[in-house]
Formats: C-alpha cells, sequence, structure tokens
C-alpha cells in the first residue's frame, strides 16, 4: 500500500488501496500528536484533485483570482507528484 503526504495549507495523507484512493486530512491535537481524519474515497486522482479544491479552497481566505489560481497550482503540483511516483513504482 502505498501513501504519499501532500502538504498545503492543510496537511493530508493519500492512500492508495485496492486501486482507490483514500485522502485523510491530518490533524494536531492539542496532546502534541497528529492525527488522521476524513477518509474520503476517490475513485481516480482526478476526483483526488476536487476534493483538494474543495477543501482548500473552502477555507483559504483567498480574496484575489491570482491567490485562488497559486492555491490551485499547488495542488496540481503535488498531484502531479503523486501521478509521477506512481509511475514509477508501475514500471519497477
Amino acid at each position: 500500500m502505498q501513501e504519499h503526504i501532500i502538504e498545503l495549507s492543510n496537511r493530508y495523507a493519500l492512500k492508495l488501496r485496492n486501486g482507490l484512493y483514500v485522502l485523510y486530512q491530518i490533524t494536531f491535537n492539542e496532546n502534541g500528536t497528529y492525527e488522521r481524519t476524513g477518509g474520503k474515497v476517490c475513485k481516480n486522482l482526478l476526483s483526488v484533485i476536487d476534493t483538494l479544491i474543495y477543501c482548500e479552497l473552502e477555507k483559504e481566505e483567498a480574496a484575489t483570482l491570482t491567490e485562488i489560481a497559486k492555491q490551485l497550482g499547488a495542488i496540481q503540483a503535488e498531484v502531479q507528484r503523486i501521478a509521477e511516483i506512481q509511475q514509477e513504482y508501475a514500471h519497477a
């Protein structure tokens, strides 16, 4: 099972399990530990992107289109890197 950590304004863990993606948000607890919350199942990378866009832009204080575009670019870069890693594993 592969796991990737996605760092945007929030931290996420993305697991690939049985051909499906499971996206968790990682939260920092008061006792100093991290906890995974959520567990949204996504069928493909496109649905992962859609979910990240929704989660990130919902909580962000993006006041301008430039700020939104910057956040979308960061999401795209993170997911692109995951796709590249998956390709490397597929050819190994």
